[in-house]
């Protein structure tokens, strides 16, 4: 496997060119073009990130493969009639491989023609972790507010549907009324196009990023493991 030296022109060129011809004639005829300048690429970053990963958390899967780490170019057609047959995103993701995966905390990155976007949360939080979350913010604010500082002075944005009509919620400080709104939730940071992500230390970047957030991570486990 080659060094992760950065994301280049041409993957961001596949995307577009892929949105402008999705269907399966053009993605086979281009299919050794989409291996070298995005799933290789792909493959690089993940396997530099994996001995670090499993150093914030020995469990996470961390195998450089599709359907493993990697998502699938090709979207399913039995959930998706109706849509183009090829995803013009790709992502990775870092998760503890579990039958309930949707439900648990992982770290992620996401590559648009345009754009990107990394982070940490979850998938689909059920009901339940969603009440165990709020829970955890009313009977110990003061811990969650300091676990979610992070959340507060830096960069990281809580993104995730929201309920339609806003909940009222009185005696909870109102830096922590947003996760009354959230239906799910993930924690992310939204980038246009720099000259960082085709550069080889576009990997110390999201190293960094997802150490910042592994006391966060750590607690969201904490919540998603507590009884109710």
């Amino acid at each position: 496997m080659d060094k992760f030296n950065g994301f280049t022109r041409a993957t961001l060129d596949f995307l577009v060119d892929l949105g402008k011809n999705n269907n399966r004639a053009w993605m086979e005829a281009n299919r050794e073009r989409y291996r070298e300048v995005l799933l290789d690429p792909f493959k690089a970053l993940v396997t530099e990130l994996g001995p670090f990963m499993e150093e914030l958390d020995p469990f996470l899967e961390t195998r450089p493969q599709v359907g493993k780490t990697i998502s699938r170019i090709s979207r399913d057609a039995r959930r998706n009639r109706g849509k183009a047959p090829y995803r013009t995103n790709m992502w990775f993701t870092f998760k503890v491989p579990s039958p309930d995966w949707k439900d648990s905390p992982g770290f992620f990155f996401e590559l648009f023609p345009d754009s990107y976007r990394y982070g940490m949360g979850f998938y689909f939080p059920s009901r339940e972790t969603m009440r165990k979350l709020i829970f955890e913010l009313e009977e110990n604010t003061r811990v969650f507010m300091e676990k979610t500082a992070i959340l507060r002075e830096g960069h990281f944005l809580i993104m995730g549907e929201k309920y339609k009509r806003p909940r009222k919620k009185e005696n909870v400080p109102g830096e922590l009324l947003v996760w009354y709104q959230m239906k799910d939730f993930y924690i992310s940071v939204e980038r246009g196009m720099d000259e960082l992500l085709f550069s080889g230390e576009f990997s110390n970047l999201l190293k960094s990023e997802f150490k910042a957030l592994k006391p966060l991570y750590e607690y969201f486990w904490e919540i998603r493991m507590k009884k109710e």
